[in-house]
């Protein structure tokens, strides 16, 4: 008996052990990192190219608009309206872009489960090596820059129907903030300073006059003192929803021009009809970004950018941000199509919400599903196998015994060989009673059940393709 006690003892151990080792790559922290699937699983911007980022906090709008400045020849105009009143908005010039690196969640969510189901099928032993067949395909990542504000200038100029509210010059740009009665005379203010302006923007111009907005105009004004940087415009505005100018894009008919945009936290854009085959919206999150390169001074205005919505830690020489989530959306439309500006609610979607969770908590994901199938298999195998547990007992019954299956297969073989599969019969109650009453243990008295051994062979089978479709099911959210 001490040797059947010690044997089974033995058994149970290899079982847990079995286990603990199956989820590792689940983890992708310990002994075993599971390469990604799915691949451009990093964000990555060109710093020759235009781009925006945005941050709304309480009401107020910061966003920067960087310029590529070895394409912009001098007397180039940038020219956006922002919704709110002169002397509400606030503008600087940035030179500086930290990295904003971010993994796309919705692509590590499917990844996640796709390794959580080679996880969940690991638990049958026997699936090893079909499991790991195809799993090393590496992806790579790159970084993004972005940067925040660093100071400012004031000035004021008056001409006939345009008002500048704000004049600033730094870093070879030239900023500033007006309004103008009519389209026309706007045009011909930029004119007069020998700026570029397509007329045919004019009529575009028109949307906006007479209502509340203002207009933020910088043009490339002098000699830079590094070559090959880029040029952020930062502007600070109060809203009611987060905005992107689009609509003066449209002047260029059917010329492509990429737009991307990169707004701190998860939101939600209201793509309208025209651009919506043209959009791409992507959800990423960054557990930290370094900082260590940024003096005092310089670690300022970046967090004055992010503002709450990120926490900077560690002392100089080790600081980093954690934690970054931000939604990226590009627009790759003919100009035409632009037929509005785009609007974007603050209000987090609740895909955004569900990838998150798959992201970060895959091995909770993966206890959960495990639990879920093992109860599910032993229930659609104990009815498949054993006919008189068709009935609410038998279904209890059967999914406990599947759930042994959380010590993987083995687990199960053992649950089975002590499971109680057929009932005592009338005749022998007698006898069992007779045999408790002189101190005999009885529980592992059974009658023998050939049907065992096709219960855990079904239940494999089951568990497999209960999974499958589970983890099927779960991936229908991420599209």
């Amino acid at each position: 008996m001490k040797q059947i006690q010690k044997k089974f003892s033995i058994i149970i151990i290899f079982s847990i052990l079995a286990t603990l080792l199956i989820p590792l790559n689940v983890l992708a922290d310990g002994m075993m990192i599971n390469p990604d699937l799915y691949s451009d699983r990093w964000d990555y911007g060109d710093q020759t190219n235009q781009q925006t980022f945005i941050n709304y906090e309480d009401g107020l709008e910061e966003m920067i608009l960087s310029i590529g400045i070895e394409k912009a020849n001098k007397g180039a105009v940038w020219l956006f309206p922002v919704p709110a009143n002169p002397d509400k908005v606030i503008i600087d010039i940035m030179t500086e872009f930290p990295e904003l690196r971010g993994e796309e969640i919705i692509k590590k969510a499917k990844s996640n489960l796709f390794f959580t189901r080679k996880d969940l099928w690991l638990t049958q032993i026997y699936t090893f090596p079909f499991v790991m067949r195809g799993l090393y395909t590496l992806s790579t990542g790159k970084g993004e820059g972005i940067t925040s504000p660093m100071g400012l200038e004031m000035g004021l100029e008056v001409e006939t129907d345009v008002i500048v509210h704000e004049h600033l010059e730094k870093e070879g740009i030239t900023t500033e903030i007006i309004t103008a009665k009519t389209a026309q005379a706007l045009y011909d203010y930029l004119k007069n300073k020998e700026l570029k302006i397509d007329k045919g923007s004019i009529p575009v111009l028109d949307s906006y006059i007479g209502k509340e907005f203002t207009f933020i105009i910088s043009w490339v004004s002098g000699e830079f003192p590094l070559t090959n940087e880029q040029r952020g415009v930062f502007v600070t505005f109060p809203t009611e929803k987060i905005y992107y100018p689009l609509l003066l894009t449209s002047v260029y008919g059917s010329k492509v021009i990429p737009i991307t945009i990169r707004v701190i936290g998860y939101v939600s854009p209201k793509i309208f009809k025209d651009i919506k085959n043209y959009t791409e919206v992507k959800y990423y999150f960054d557990e930290y970004i370094p900082l260590y390169k940024y003096t005092e001074e310089g670690i300022k205005p970046i967090s004055n950018f992010f503002g709450e919505s990120v926490e900077i830690k560690g002392g100089y020489g080790m600081r980093k941000m954690e934690n970054v989530k931000y939604t990226k959306i590009e627009i790759n439309a003919p100009s035409k199509m632009f037929t509005d500006d785009l609007w974007i609610s603050s209000r987090t979607p609740l895909k955004a919400n569900y990838a998150s969770f798959l992201f970060n908590h895959p091995l909770l994901n993966w206890i959960i599903l495990l639990i879920i199938c093992s109860i599910l298999s032993g229930i659609f195998a104990g009815l498949t196998v054993f006919k008189e547990s068709r009935n609410k007992k038998g279904i209890k019954k059967y999914g406990l015994l599947g759930l042994s299956n959380v010590l993987s297969i083995i687990g199960l073989i053992i649950a089975t060989i002590f499971a109680k599969t057929k009932d005592i019969k009338k005749e022998d109650e007698e006898l069992f009673k007779e045999l408790e009453v002189k101190g005999y243990s009885t529980w592992r008295i059974q009658t023998r059940d050939l049907r065992k051994f096709a219960f855990v062979p079904v239940f494999s089978i089951y568990f497999l393709i209960v999974s499958w479709v589970l983890i099927e099911i779960l991936k229908l959210g991420l599209f």
